[in-house]
């Protein structure tokens, strides 16, 4: 007898539920699919024709170019400026002028900002049309006559109102007409500040040292080179030298060319020696205007006519001498420094091995005594010049 085959299980109801749903999910995601190529064709084909005109006549804006089917015109580049510090001269120029070069279209204007190495003094210039020379603005020249190195910026700025920045450069602005050089050993000063004033440069390891340690302690020193010894300074020192007074760490200070003037010097004799150690001002970039300190203290009548022709205003002299050039240890030293130091003193150091192993602890003990280690033209902005000796300065 034969058998009727039996018919197959109709799927459950749950089973054909979630089947429905997964064929939902897929038609969901095609159309999810074609709805984001639709808008991406969108996109692309209005992209084109706000770059082109349609060819007949219609479907979109025209291009900054005008004719049809013309490409826009190209936006104007962004502004750039480059510049290149004055050259270091004996006497400055009345008025500095810095070699810029300035691109990003027609129309551009510059300014010139500046501010004393220790950023708390700034002044800016107007705008001028763009050349090839500009010279320092009168607001610059009144807020750094006299004082030092300032750090100075060039601007750019194109007829969209973009505004580029150069990088810093150093200017030194010369002593006002008819301003007189004064003998300075101290000042006058309600600041707890000290002078920690380093001679020479025979030991340029040493003065990298200096500077670490000075620049680590937010510390500041002034430092008067003699040209002669510059033979033994690499690269790296000079490099140093001028960060540090780019930064506010150091001051610069002539010491003269040859170490050997003395109370008898001649007018031409000395000028001959402050011209020829401005080579070093030269191959730092920095000048040392205002500042001069004639070896061992030795100040002619010859000495001190050729520093005001040649610009110095400020003849730096001491109140502290801890003879440190005879090398005592540092514990001797330090005392030597600390002990008589107190406001406005100004201190004659020598950049040798022996003071950089010591001046950590002389920053300590100044710190102790309640006093901060400076830079020469903070201590000359911060009061009244007291004469070598105690007297007026003169």
């Amino acid at each position: 007898m034969a058998t009727t085959p039996t018919r197959p299980p109709r799927p459950s109801r749950d089973l054909a539920a979630r089947r429905e749903a997964r064929r939902t999910q897929i038609r969901r995601r095609r159309r999810n699919a074609l709805l984001a190529i639709g808008a991406l064709v969108l996109l692309v084909g209005g992209a084109a024709v706000w770059v082109t005109r349609d060819d007949g006549g219609g479907g979109g804006p025209a291009s900054a170019g005008g004719g049809g089917g013309q490409p826009a015109a190209e936006p104007a580049p962004p502004p750039e400026v480059g510049v290149i510090a004055p050259e270091v001269t004996l006497p400055m120029p009345r008025r500095p002028v810095l070699r810029v070069r300035a691109q990003g279209g027609d129309g551009l204007e510059v300014r010139v900002r500046a501010q004393t190495t220790d950023g708390l003094r700034r002044a800016v210039g107007p705008w001028v049309p763009a050349a090839a020379r500009v010279a320092v603005p009168p607001t610059v020249l009144r807020m750094g006559a006299g004082r030092g190195p300032l750090k100075a910026w060039v601007e750019v700025r194109d007829t969209e109102g973009r505004v580029a920045r150069s990088g810093a450069v150093p200017v030194t602005v010369p002593p006002a007409p008819g301003s007189p050089l004064q003998v300075v050993g101290s000042v006058q000063t309600r600041r707890p500040f000290v002078a920690l004033v380093f001679d020479d440069g025979l030991e340029p390891e040493a003065m990298r040292r200096i500077i670490t340690i000075l620049r680590a302690r937010n510390a500041g020193g002034t430092y008067c080179f003699n040209g002669a010894n510059m033979e033994r300074w690499d690269a790296r020192t000079v490099r140093a030298m001028r960060a540090a007074v780019m930064d506010g760490t150091l001051d610069l200070c002539s010491h003269g060319w040859s170490h050997r003037t003395s109370t008898t010097t001649p007018y031409e004799t000395a000028l001959t020696d402050l011209r020829d150690n401005a080579a070093m001002d030269r191959r730092i970039g920095v000048s040392s205007v205002p500042f001069y300190r004639p070896p061992y203290g030795a100040l002619s009548p010859g000495i001190r006519d050729a520093a005001a022709a040649l610009g110095y205003r400020t003849v730096l002299m001491w109140n502290v001498d801890p003879s440190d050039y005879t090398r005592p240890s540092a514990s001797v030293l330090t005392e030597r420094v600390v002990g008589p130091s107190g406001r406005g003193s100004i201190a004659v150091l020598h950049a040798i091995g022996t003071t950089a192993d010591a001046l950590p602890a002389i920053l300590d003990g100044l710190e102790a005594k309640g006093l901060r280690a400076v830079t020469a033209s903070r201590l000359m902005a911060a009061g009244r010049p007291v004469g070598w000796g105690g007297g007026p300065a003169y």
